[in-house]
C-alpha cells in the first residue's frame, strides 16, 4: 500500500537528516583545543558519545515464520547489537533515548490508532530515565516501572516537527485523541510487549501478525537513531535528534505466501465436539526465539466450538457465564508469572472462549478497534487452579483482592491474567507462543493438557471461575507427566 505521507518523510526529512548528521564539521587539533574550553557541545552532533559500530547496519529483513504465525523483524549491525545504553539525564525533560527503528508504510489504523496521520514505525529503544512499559517487567525483578534501560519495543506514529534536529517526532495526543489501552503516555506511542532478542550482532523482534491486522503487503526502511524527550506544553515530545545509519534497501516481507488470512477458524456453538478430544500435546523451548511453544492436537479441527451465551453481558463477567477452554496445567510456580501468595496452586495456561464477557480489555483480538467485544474469540490466560469441592470437577480459579498479588495485565479480582500471548489454530493444531521472559526464564517443567467447561460464579465475596466438566485429559489422570523438550524453528 502506497502512503504518500510516509514516502515524503522517507525521501525528504530522513535522508536530509542522515546527510546532515553524517557530515560533521572537521576540526584541527588546534581548533579543538581552543573550542574545548568554550563548549564541548559546539563540536558534537546530538548523541555523538553513543555513535558506535553497534548502530552501523550490515543487513536487515522481515519474514513470516509459519511456526509462530508471526513476523521476525531483524537488524544485523557491525558490532554487538543493543549493547550500548544511554547515560541517565536524571529527569524526563531531555532524557536520552537510543533506538533501532523500522519505518514502515503501515497505516496508523493497522496498529490501532485511528483519526491520526503519520508514519508508523516499530522502534526498539533504551532510556534509563523513565519506564514507558508499565505492563511488563522486562528485568524480572518484580517491579514494573524500572525497566526503561532494557531494550524494548514500541509502535510510534511519526510526523515532521521543527523542534527535532532530525526533523521528526512522535505525534502528540490532544483532548480528542483516542489512544490504544497500552499507550502509556499522551502521545502516539504504544507499548505492545513484543519479544526482543539480542544475539551477538543481531537484534530480532517477534511481531504477531495480528498486531498489524494481518497485513503482509507493507514495506520498511531501517535506521538507527538518537532521540530525546522534550516537555512541550506539559506534554512529552519524543524527538528524533540524530540518525546514525540507514540500511540502503527497502524491505519487503518474505514468505508472505505462507501467511493465512486468519489465525482462528470461526467458532460456533454447533462446532464438532471432536475439537475437544485430544490426540497429543507438546511444549518446546526454542532458544533462537527465547520462547516456549505450547501445541495441542485434536481429533477434529481445534477451536471451532464455543458456548451459548446466557445473555446478561454488560461489559464484565456475569454470574453463571459459561467458558470453554483448552488448558495446559504445569509445574511452574505461580510466582514465575506474577501471581503472589498462592504458592500451592497449579499454574495453567488456558486458551478460552466465552461470549458473555471480555476479560482482555487491553487487547483487540478481532481487530475491529473495539476492546470490549472479544470474549468469543479464543485467547490466552494464565490461571492459578486450587482444589474446590464446590466445583463439579474439583478445581477453580479463586478470587484475589490484593492487586499487588497479580500482574498489571490481570483484568479482575481473580488469579487470572490476560498476557496477550499470540495463539492460533490451524486444522487439528492449536498453538500458543510464550516468551520465556514472561515465565521468569523458566524453561524446564512438566505439563498436561485437557479441555474443560467452566462457569463464572459471583455468589460469594469475589469472582471465582469453577471447572465444572472435563471433556478430555491427555494423560488420563492429570498427573502432568510430560516434559518440555528443545527444538529449533526448522523442526516445525
Amino acid at each position: 500500500m502506497n502512503n504518500p505521507f510516509r514516502n515524503s518523510i522517507i525521501t525528504g526529512v530522513i535522508f536530509a537528516a542522515l546527510s546532515a548528521c553524517n557530515n560533521s564539521p572537521s576540526y584541527s587539533n588546534e581548533t579543538l583545543a581552543l573550542t574545548a574550553e568554550i563548549s564541548v557541545d559546539t563540536k558534537e552532533l546530538p548523541g555523538e558519545s553513543y555513535a558506535d559500530q553497534s548502530f552501523e547496519i550490515q543487513s536487515a529483513g522481515i519474514k513470516y515464520e509459519p511456526a509462530l504465525d508471526a513476523y521476525l523483524f531483524t537488524i544485523e549491525t557491525k558490532a554487538d547489537a543493543a549493547s550500548i545504553v544511554p547515560i541517565a539525564a536524571g529527569q524526563v525533560d531531555g532524557a536520552p533515548v537510543l533506538g533501532y527503528v523500522f519505518v514502515t508504510d503501515l497505516a496508523p489504523a493497522d496498529i490501532g490508532y485511528l483519526n491520526v496521520e503519520g508514519t508508523v514505525a516499530l522502534a526498539v529503544t533504551s532510556h534509563p530515565d523513565f519506564d514507558d512499559t508499565p505492563l511488563w517487567d522486562e528485568d524480572n525483578n518484580d517491579y514494573y516501572d524500572d525497566d526503561g534501560i532494557v531494550y524494548h519495543s514500541h509502535w510510534v506514529v511519526l510526523e515532521e516537527n521543527a523542534q527535532a534536529t532530525a526533523g521528526l517526532a512522535v505525534v502528540q495526543a490532544n483532548e480528542s485523541s483516542v489512544l490504544t489501552p497500552t499507550s502509556p503516555m499522551p502521545m502516539y506511542l504504544d507499548s505492545p510487549g513484543f519479544t526482543i532478542l539480542e544475539k551477538g550482532n543481531k537484534l530480532h523482534v517477534v511481531v504477531p501478525v495480528n498486531a498489524v491486522k494481518r497485513r503482509s503487503d507493507f514495506t520498511a526502511n531501517v535506521l538507527t537513531a538518537y532521540l530525546e524527550v522534550g516537555i512541550s506544553n506539559d506534554s512529552p515530545l519524543l524527538k528524533l535528534e540524530r540518525i546514525y545509519d540507514q540500511f540502503p534497501i527497502t524491505l519487503d516481507v518474505a514468505q508472505t505466501e505462507l501467511n493465512p488470512e486468519n489465525n482462528w477458524p470461526i467458532a460456533t456453538v454447533d462446532g464438532n465436539d471432536e475439537s475437544l478430544a485430544l490426540t497429543s500435546a507438546s511444549v518446546a523451548y526454542v532458544e533462537e526465539i527465547a520462547s516456549l511453544i505450547f501445541s495441542v492436537y485434536t481429533v477434529g479441527n481445534a477451536a471451532t466450538k464455543t458456548v451459548n451465551p446466557i445473555g446478561q453481558a454488560n461489559g464484565g463477567p456475569v454470574n453463571g457465564a459459561p467458558v470453554l477452554g483448552y488448558v495446559f496445567p504445569t509445574t511452574l510456580a505461580p510466582v514465575s508469572v506474577g501471581f503472589k501468595n498462592i504458592p500451592d496452586a497449579i499454574l495453567a495456561l488456558a486458551v478460552t472462549t466465552h461470549p458473555d464477557f471480555d476479560d482482555t480489555p487491553l487487547w483487540d483480538e478481532n481487530g475491529n478497534n473495539n476492546y470490549q467485544d472479544d470474549g468469543v474469540v479464543y485467547h490466552t490466560h494464565w490461571v492459578a487452579l486450587v482444589e474446590d469441592e464446590n466445583s463439579a470437577a474439583g478445581l477453580s480459579v479463586p478470587s484475589s483482592f490484593n492487586k499487588d498479588d497479580r500482574p498489571p495485565t490481570a483484568p479482575m479480582a481473580m488469579y487470572l491474567d490476560s498476557p496477550n500471548f499470540h495463539a492460533f489454530a490451524q486444522g487439528d493444531l492449536l498453538r500458543v507462543i510464550v516468551p520465556v521472559q514472561r515465565t521468569n526464564g523458566e524453561t524446564e517443567f512438566n505439563f498436561d493438557s485437557l479441555t474443560a467447561a467452566m462457569n463464572v460464579d459471583l455468589s460469594g465475596e469475589g469472582p471465582v471461575l469453577r471447572v465444572n466438566k472435563v471433556f478430555d485429559v491427555l494423560s488420563g489422570d492429570l498427573s502432568l507427566p510430560y516434559a518440555v523438550n528443545s527444538k529449533k524453528l526448522t523442526d516445525y
